[in-house]
């Protein structure tokens, strides 16, 4: 599930979950971090011990200085199957980060004069329109949907396993086709709900709304217009917006809160987080921002720097949001920042406008946040001498999920076991003996039991290029632990049953027998 929030705080943010745990740290580096940085050093001491407590198998760091990006390092453990170290290189998913590459693709629009910030969505909007509520969807601007003040609901939305269908933006925009969630925070349809400019209120709904405009204006894939506009000027070489088999092998392996692997999952519309590319190539987007040390401008020939300074700027009632980034001022310092999650991933950053410094952070965790948080609050005891603490550790969601599962497995199990002691008593005793012909009505049970187990194993462990031809409304999990012991009893049933049709009462072989006998 997508999720971030502009409105950010020094340490931490609004976190989502499943989670991972990881005791052995291992540590590379790209690029020199200078032995006088105070930064790089308590990474360097305390990472194992915050990978330990958060419970977060890996991350990667990058720093910026000067306005460019000075060293990447890379910490713990990429896969926790094969003890794989994370590595520099390696791409992640940044979820809500990518919130403001899709507001430097609107920028560029507003720059060629396609599209006015002031302008109403709905002049823009060619598949889709806001409709006539209490208030006036004209109110709802381009600038408002950048700034999180357009006054629309749903949150964000949920990602799915590639071989489903993924619903297309006006199913995302009318809540059609999904489930909706936690009162439609998730997966809603997107309403106006606030008097547009009157508040800030974070929506993903509302960047759901600039990809689209940037496609109906562009005329072609919000994907190749933001390659062809942003991404290739700026030389993110890494960075795409859909997952691919190139880039899986390029990727940690992403962790649930129970060290479940959860799999690459794609949202299905990409301006609201679906971005993968390497720590250091998102830093060097957040760098862009700034000048550089080796005097290239602000905006890197992407944009001007009137318009970045014009995203940087908080805007009226949003609650400490720019265009896209967040933003606030400490001790007379313009601090941007926010963060990033999606099932198995956690991202934030953090840049000093003042001084042109601070980092990006990728983890391969669903329960991540915190971990970031704690990294965060590093970033400013040690850099700014402020005492901030860390968040505690995040719980996750799909505990309780797993329980339940367990219960339902012991259930079950102890039902199956039950009725198999009987029969084998039975045996035991003379009451039943094997018999050559099967019985047809057991045989009909373990075909219904066979189908059963041939259909949760192509939902839950077919090989991903075997297509999942459901609606994106029927409800979406990756594998927890515990659903592999449901998977094994449901194993337990063809074989039981397939047992029992072997087994024959006395009665029954001797009718059998006279039917035998001619008459």
């Amino acid at each position: 599930m997508q999720r971030g929030k502009n409105a950010w705080h020094l340490v931490g943010l609004k976190w989502i979950a499943a989670l991972v745990s990881a005791l052995v740290v291992g540590i590379s580096s790209s690029g020199r971090a200078d032995s006088s940085d105070r930064f790089a050093a308590a990474l360097n001491a305390q990472m194992p011990e915050l990978l330990e407590k958060y419970r977060v198998p890996g991350a990667v760091i990058s720093c910026i200085r000067n306005g460019d990006v000075v060293w990447t390092k890379a910490f713990g453990r990429a896969n926790l199957s094969t003890d794989g170290l994370m590595r520099p290189d390696l791409v992640f998913n940044h979820g809500s980060n990518g919130k403001v590459l899709t507001a430097w693709g609107i920028m560029r629009l507003v720059e060629e004069g396609k599209v006015d910030l002031d302008a109403p969505a709905n002049r823009y909007l060619k598949r889709w329109q806001l409709r006539s509520s209490q208030f006036d969807p004209n109110a709802v601007t381009i600038r408002r949907l950048l700034s999180h003040t357009a006054g629309l609901t749903v949150h964000g939305f949920m990602d799915y396993n590639q071989r489903r269908r993924l619903p297309n933006l006006v199913e995302m925009l009318e809540g059609r086709n999904q489930v909706p969630m936690f009162n439609g925070e998730v997966n809603g349809a997107v309403l106006i709900k606030w008097q547009p400019g009157s508040r800030g209120e974070y929506s993903g709904g509302g960047f759901v709304i600039l990809q689209m405009i940037i496609e109906d204006v562009s005329g072609e894939s919000f994907a190749s217009f933001m390659h062809r506009e942003v991404t290739a000027p700026l030389k993110l070489d890494t960075l795409q917006w859909t997952w691919t088999p190139e880039l899986e092998v390029a990727a940690p392996m992403p962790y649930g809160e129970l060290q479940e692997p959860v799999g690459y999952r794609q949202l299905a519309c990409q301006s609201i987080g679906s971005e993968v590319c390497s720590v250091a190539d998102f830093a060097r987007f957040l760098a862009a921002a700034v000048p550089s040390a080796h005097a290239e401008p602000v905006g890197r020939g992407v944009l001007t720097p009137e318009s970045v300074a014009q995203m940087l700027e908080i805007q009226t009632n949003s609650d400490g949001s720019g265009l896209g980034y967040g933003v606030a001022w400490i001790d007379g310092h313009k601090i941007l920042g926010h963060s990033g999650a999606n099932p198995g991933w956690n991202a934030q950053f953090l840049l000093d406008a003042t001084q042109r410094e601070g980092f990006v952070i990728a983890n391969n965790s669903a329960l991540g946040g915190p971990f970031n948080g704690a990294v965060n609050a590093l970033w400013w005891r040690t850099m700014r001498s402020q005492t901030v603490t860390d968040p505690p550790p995040a719980s996750g969601f799909t505990i309780g999920l797993n329980r339940l599962v367990l219960r339902i497995t012991l259930v079950f199990g102890t039902i199956l076991t039950v009725i198999t002691g009987r029969r084998v008593y039975q045996v035991a005793c003379g009451k039943l003996r094997w018999s050559r012909r099967p019985s047809k009505r057991w045989l009909l049970v373990t075909s219904f039991f066979a189908v059963v187990t041939l259909i949760w194993w192509y939902l839950f462990y077919a090989p991903p290029s075997l297509p999942l031809p459901i609606s994106p409304a029927i409800p979406d999990i990756w594998v927890l632990p515990l659903v592999n012991y449901f998977a094994e009893a449901l194993l337990g049933c063809v074989g039981i049953s397939l047992f029992f049709a072997f087994l024959r009462g006395n009665n029954a072989e001797l009718k059998d027998e006279k039917r035998a006998i001619p008459q």
